[in-house]
């Protein structure tokens, strides 16, 4: 049976789950700590960052301060896919 393409939500929240797990790795930052920083249960943290629609604005730009998005993955999360080189370079030539 062929596999089934994800929906463009299910696209989006990848896009999302991405971003927050990369650069957890990337600067050792546990769910502990990002939760406690959002002022929410462990439990809840886990939840959003599962189904990432249902963080808020002020909860991504809260992560954003302690990930450490890069201009690229704040613009990738705010549009929910991936940029492409062509539009880096577009917007820098500007």
């Amino acid at each position: 049976m062929p596999k089934l393409k994800p929906s463009p939500q299910e696209e989006r929240n990848r896009i999302v789950r991405a971003c927050i797990a990369g650069n957890q790795e990337r600067y050792a930052i546990t769910d502990e700590f990002l939760a406690e920083h959002l002022g929410i249960s462990l439990s809840t943290f886990k939840k959003k960052k599962a189904h990432t629609g249902t963080f808020d604005l002020m909860d991504i730009q809260n992560l954003s301060k302690y990930l450490k998005f890069t201009p690229i993955q704040a613009a990738s999360i705010a549009l929910g896919r991936d940029i492409t080189a062509k539009e880096v370079r577009d917007f820098i030539l500007r």
